[in-house]
């Protein structure tokens, strides 16, 4: 393959980076949008759960399908197919506002689709990047996308909550599937260099058992899905639905305070990302990852304290910072441990290893809250259990703390 030009001059590279920007910004609207539309229109919030189940389920049991793709398809296209039906959802949102057909059924088969774009079009986006860009540029070039493309998580959520309390849910949808049809443009010009010259014929079940065994066989790779596994399972349901529970039950606040608890997460992660490309970290990469991790296990424990907004907040941009901090060495490692033409299958395959007990982490907390069992003590719990998870698994596996 060719080498890629520096980055700042890449020209592949900053239609990508435009495109995240843009695309982030919409959809950062849009779930806020869909959120307050099940938590307050529809005055579903116990059954928040259910929706965000529905969008993992098809994701996670696609994704395996989406990395095989990955490695065998141009990213590039994949990307511009899913993030196209998604514009098509988000029109067909308005006709059934319209009419006043959205129900919780309607949000959960929308979620199911979404889901199953997600499968698709998250393994091309994490593998695209080592294919535009040069080896020597990809933690600046991993740490630059994802600072940029909370930029549009900082101010759509706000941007949101000002829509909200201005325009129908309509005119909100309308409006961000146009900006993410703005998006498409720029990654229709994306120009991607072939990958695949010479490979033998497609097997998919071959295919998905050679990144397998790959992956269990590359200590680095085999520890990540680990120890995010792990992470997923005792983080992703409580923040998930932690958050709007904060915002409705300790705070009493309204769109406009969710808006504010989205964006001030996503300013800690523009945060980490900064930082990250400033200082982009080379050595000690994986104990790094589950120790930053250990500690948003303890700020996440410490948001069931949080009946003041202030408080909430600067907790928010923390975890942010957090998320940032674990991710840009995440995508690095796997990226350097990984064959090129292995990548959207490794990609995949720790998505599903993260993402796989996401719906059960979204069921445990759902559950929870059936039984009336408070957001004070579902947050500690699961806080704590993630900090000592982390430290155990640094304890216990030699190559988290030896490997650079």
């Amino acid at each position: 393959m060719k080498q890629a030009p520096a980055l700042l001059s890449n020209r592949n590279f900053l239609l990508l980076w435009l495109a995240s920007i843009v695309s982030n910004f919409a959809l950062a609207v849009a779930m806020l949008a869909e959120t307050w539309l099940v938590i307050n229109t529809l005055g579903a919030k116990e059954q928040l759960g259910l929706v965000m189940i529905a969008g993992s389920v098809p994701r996670i049991l696609l994704m395996a399908v989406g990395g095989v793709l990955a490695d065998r398809i141009k990213r590039s296209h994949i990307i511009l197919a899913s993030v196209g039906l998604r514009v098509l959802l988000l029109f067909a949102m308005i006709p059934l506002l319209a009419a006043g057909k959205i129900s919780m059924g309607i949000m959960i088969v929308f979620a199911l689709i979404y889901g199953a774009l997600d499968a698709f079009f998250w393994p091309a986006r994490d593998a695209l990047v080592p294919n535009i860009v040069a080896d020597n540029d990809l933690t600046r070039a991993n740490s630059i996308m994802l600072t940029t493309n909370q930029i549009g998580l900082v101010f759509g959520p706000v941007l949101g909550g000002a829509m909200l309390a201005l325009f129908s849910y309509e005119v909100v949808f309308a409006l961000t599937g146009i900006m993410l049809a703005l998006g498409l443009i720029a990654i229709a010009m994306i120009h991607e260099p072939a990958l695949l010259a010479g490979r033998a014929r497609f097997n998919m079940l071959a295919e998905l058992k050679e990144g397998v065994q790959y992956a269990i066989q590359t200590p680095v790779l085999r520890a990540l899905m680990l120890v995010y596994a792990a992470a997923n399972l005792l983080f992703m349901g409580p923040l998930g639905l932690g958050i709007p529970i904060i915002v409705t039950d300790l705070l009493q606040g309204n769109a406009s305070t969710l808006s504010f608890m989205q964006s001030a997460f996503a300013a800690g992660m523009v945060l980490g990302g900064l930082l990250l490309t400033l200082y982009p970290p080379s050595k000690k990469r994986l104990l790094m990852i589950t120790v930053v991790i250990a500690i948003e296990g303890l700020l996440l424990a410490t948001l069931a304290l949080a009946n003041w907004l202030p408080l909430a907040l600067a907790l928010q941009v923390l975890i942010g910072l957090g998320v940032a901090a674990n991710n840009i060495p995440m995508m690095s490692l796997i990226q350097h441990y990984t064959e090129r033409q292995k990548l959207g299958r490794i990609m995949s395959l720790n998505s599903m290893a993260s993402m796989g007990l996401a719906p059960l982490s979204y069921a445990l907390v759902t559950g929870l809250f059936s039984m009336h069992i408070g957001i004070e003590w579902v947050l500690p719990v699961f806080g704590l259990l993630l900090a000592a998870m982390m430290g155990l698994m640094t304890l216990k596996m030699r190559v988290i703390r030896e490997v650079d």
